[in-house]
């Protein structure tokens, strides 16, 4: 193989890794948190009190945090 092939199987995986660390990321902290963060604020909106909308916050956080981790990580 050639210098400059060598170089680009070593860009290609390690992109692969980025982008493997990025969707892990986004996929386990991202989605469960903005579904939370968006069951908070509409829990508030209803007027449903602050604790409420902490408990069914964390409560969307960590069930979409097990969805996740079930069926869309490998």
């Amino acid at each position: 193989m050639t210098e400059e092939a060598m170089q680009r199987a070593q860009d290609a995986e390690e992109h692969r890794k980025s982008y493997q660390a990025i969707m892990k990321a986004s996929a386990e902290i991202g989605v469960p948190f903005a579904l939370a963060l968006t069951m908070f604020f509409t829990n508030l909106v209803l007027a449903n009190g602050i604790w409420l909308s902490l408990f069914a916050g964390v409560a969307v956080y960590v069930f979409v945090y097990f969805i996740v981790k079930t069926f869309f990580s490998h």
